[in-house]
């Protein structure tokens, strides 16, 4: 493949990539005979590949000499192509990568993509303002590098009225912020309040429960971290709930190395209308079994 790899990734992002690559698929045929213009938008999009340096396999660490496609490359490899194709990263050397990969192997796409190099919250909410929602409707991916979206971001994405979106949540990365006594590291609390789009967080992280009675007749709380991967998964999706009128799929693909819960793809559209919202989640569901 032409382009820059990315040296990153292991059997978990394959899954993750294969999930959201089928309903891309769903999405195009479900709605190639209406009027809208259909966008696929990826706003993290890295160099287009990646390559898994090592994996562990039955307990050991080997080297894996595979090349895994990106979200980008494999949405403009479905059947059915998008009108539009929106591939953002941050990184200069990953959006010439990109370029280089659409130039030698979509030309006939070439005209419909557009490669931008930008901070994802900017490019998402310029999309956001600059697109008439009425005629479009688009499916979201977003991958983050660490805790870097904006909710504002987010709510954004919901006021369209007309995007579906997938979102890989980073929710270990959240957790380890929370140290085992409750307290909040810095800044990582405070990205986690723009990444959630509030603090009411931060009053649940621990709970308190009755310890042992001293000699003295003193009892001393034993606190407890409640704040993991899963339920860090469920204050995002709470969040989005409110922002995304189509509601949220219950169903998630927790991912991770070694059997770790690192991330949670998550799905969430924001068409109000019950007819579009539930073969939304019908697709969705589909994908992730």
């Amino acid at each position: 493949m032409v382009g820059v790899t990315q040296q990153f990734g292991s059997a978990h992002t394959e899954r993750k990539l294969q999930a959201v690559q089928k309903y891309l698929g769903a999405f195009t045929t479900a709605l190639k005979k209406q009027s809208f213009e259909l966008i696929y938008v990826d706003a993290c999009a890295g160099s287009g590949s990646s390559a898994v340096r090592r994996e562990e396999r039955q307990g050991q660490l080997i080297d894996v000499d595979e090349i895994t496609i990106g979200s980008a490359v494999r949405a403009l490899q479905i059947g059915t192509p998008f009108d539009r194709y929106v591939l953002n990263d941050a990184k200069r050397k990953n959006a010439r990568s990109l370029k280089s990969i659409v130039d030698s192997q979509f030309v006939t796409l070439r005209d419909r993509v557009t490669i931008m190099q930008s901070d994802a919250n900017q490019a998402l909410v310029k999309l956001c303002q600059s697109t008439n929602w009425r005629k479009s409707r688009a499916v979201v991916f977003l991958d983050p590098f660490g805790l870097q979206l904006n909710f504002s971001m987010v709510e954004e994405l919901g006021k369209t009225q007309a995007v579906d979106l997938w979102y890989l949540v980073p929710v270990f990365g959240m957790s380890r912020q929370i140290k085992g006594d409750g307290s909040i590291l810095e800044p990582g609390g405070t990205r986690i309040d723009n990444m959630l789009g509030t603090q009411a967080w931060r009053k649940g992280v621990i709970i308190e429960r009755r310890g042992e009675t001293d000699l003295f007749g003193e009892v001393t709380p034993s606190i407890e971290k409640v704040a993991n991967s899963a339920w860090f998964e469920r204050v995002a999706m709470d969040q989005l709930a409110s922002v995304f009128q189509g509601g949220v799929l219950e169903e998630t693909l927790p991912l991770g190395r070694n059997g770790l819960h690192e991330f949670s793809l998550v799905f969430t559209c924001a068409n109000p209308r019950s007819g579009a919202n539930e073969l939304a989640k019908r697709l969705a569901k589909a994908v992730l079994k």
